[in-house]
């Protein structure tokens, strides 16, 4: 994600959240570091608790257990953070979708200046 489409697209008017929690033995906070996702667009949480991927879990991809390496893709105007406009995981292996889901917004968003 850092290195193919936000390296490649740093005028984009883009978000992104990186919800992190422990899913493996020896997972821990203080071993975590973001640093596969740089870019000042991308905020980073914590999430102990699970709840993001529980509420996805819930109300997203019907899995079991919390969704986890996963992204869901909403344009600016999402008002239903139950209906991404495209979702998958894992990230890394559909980084080609997430990327081709992405473009048409990225092109708005550099075509058309954001009012702020």
């Amino acid at each position: 994600m850092q290195n193919e489409i936000l390296n490649k697209n740093p005028a984009a008017d883009l978000r992104g959240y990186a919800v992190w929690f422990n899913m493996y033995p020896g997972d821990a906070r203080w071993r975590w570091d973001g640093d596969g996702m740089t870019d000042p667009r991308v905020l980073h949480f914590w999430d102990e608790q699970k709840t993001v991927g529980t509420w996805f879990s819930m109300n997203v991809t019907n899995r079991r257990t919390p969704t986890w390496d996963f992204y869901a893709l909403y344009s600016a105007d999402a008002r239903d953070l139950a209906s991404p406009s495209s979702m998958g995981g894992t990230i890394i292996s559909r980084r080609n979708d997430l990327q081709a889901a992405l473009m048409p917004l990225v092109q708005l968003t550099v075509a058309l200046p954001s009012p702020r």
